[in-house]
């Protein structure tokens, strides 16, 4: 199902909640309010059900507009020229404004276009009040000025100023309508409102979570390889790194909470495994393994990528011998080992190692 909150003004309007046919009756009309904490009040023994998507109708009391010509057309440059031209143009400043823009005409090269706009600060606490009742909106557009642009005509700036008032029938049509586009008549979920959708954003985190708990695995991994001196540099090193990837990926959870956030990350390796956003066929523990029990002495590892292929190991040798004797120590375990690159750097020397 989805729903389409018709707003008549700030405060107050109708949600309709269709089951997904063009042509039936909306599932529930459910009148709603906003009060004066932002919080979402259904009418009194009225409940919004569950709904697949959501979609925001602004009013045309709460938007403003701008015919705007240009002496070239394609909407993407338009879009990148708009705001210069409407920076003289509101009376607000365009960093507390958000914007769309709809083609309205075109003569011999020139192209008329409608920016509409609207208070980021106003429509920002009606997406919240709606999120936090759970129906974040997916769209902000108006079934209003849809219903003006569909009508055409030539004075369309009269049409925005002094609209036709619509029966309870039709404010339902135009909100089925908006809800079967492709797209919707205009967005204004753009810029700072831009919505994300939760679920993928999840599954990045979960990716990039897994190869930080595998890096943390092979970490202590080496402690049974290496000297108490690179062990305490490098896992030093490793913890920080672990504490700012985690505390970017995962707000709320500092360096100092890693467990717990690798505690939550547990419950989302299921799911990428299903989804086959991990590593596909291959064993990277396994491998990680192998790499830790089979180095060659006095050889440290600074960079390790994986992929489908394999192995890319960047790190730092006493000599070139010591190069090739990790090569070989590591030869045994996987189809193919090669040096790609090797330089001096001071008393050591910088090599990259290819594994297949």
């Amino acid at each position: 199902m989805k729903a389409f909150f018709d707003l008549k003004d700030t405060r107050s309007g109708t949600v309709y909640v269709f089951d997904g046919k063009k042509e039936a009756q909306p599932f529930s009309s459910i009148p709603f309010t906003i009060d004066a904490q932002g919080k979402l009040a259904p009418a009194p023994g009225e409940q919004v059900p569950a709904v697949e998507d959501v979609c925001l109708g602004l009013p045309l009391s709460m938007l403003g507009f701008r015919l705007v010509e240009f002496p070239f057309t394609g909407m993407e440059k338009i879009r990148h020229a708009l705001p210069f031209e409407l920076e003289g143009m509101v009376l607000k400043g365009l960093d507390e404004i958000v914007w769309d823009v709809v083609p309205v005409g075109e003569t011999e090269g020139v192209q008329k276009v409608l920016a509409v706009y609207t208070e980021k600060k106003a429509l920002r606490a009606i997406i919240d009040s709606l999120k936090e009742a759970g129906l974040e909106p997916s769209a902000v557009t108006s079934a209003e000025l849809a219903r003006v642009l569909e009508a055409g005509g030539s004075d369309i700036s009269g049409a925005l100023l002094a609209p036709p008032p619509s029966a309870q029938e039709e404010r339902v049509a135009l909100a089925r309508d908006e809800l079967s586009r492709p797209k919707p008549a205009i967005n204004l979920r753009t810029g700072e409102l831009q919505y994300s959708k939760p679920r993928e954003e999840f599954g990045r985190r979960m990716k990039t979570a897994f190869v930080l708990a595998s890096l943390l695995l092979l970490a202590f991994s080496i402690k049974s390889a290496v000297s108490v001196y690179f062990l305490n540099r490098e896992a030093g090193a490793m913890e920080r790194q672990m504490g700012r990837s985690i505390t970017r990926m995962m707000p709320g959870h500092g360096s100092g909470n890693i467990e717990v956030s690798l505690m939550e990350l547990e419950g989302g390796l299921a799911e990428l495994k299903r989804e086959k956003a991990g590593f596909g066929g291959l064993s990277p523990l396994e491998d990680l393994k192998k790499l830790s029990l089979h180095k060659a002495g006095g050889v440290v590892i600074r960079d390790i990528t994986m992929n489908r292929e394999g192995m890319i190991l960047k790190g730092e040798a006493q000599s070139l011998s010591g190069v090739e004797a990790e090569k070989n120590a590591l030869k045994p375990y996987f189809s193919q080992a090669n040096v790609l690159e090797t330089s001096q750097s001071g008393n050591t020397v910088v090599f990259t190692l290819s594994l297949k």
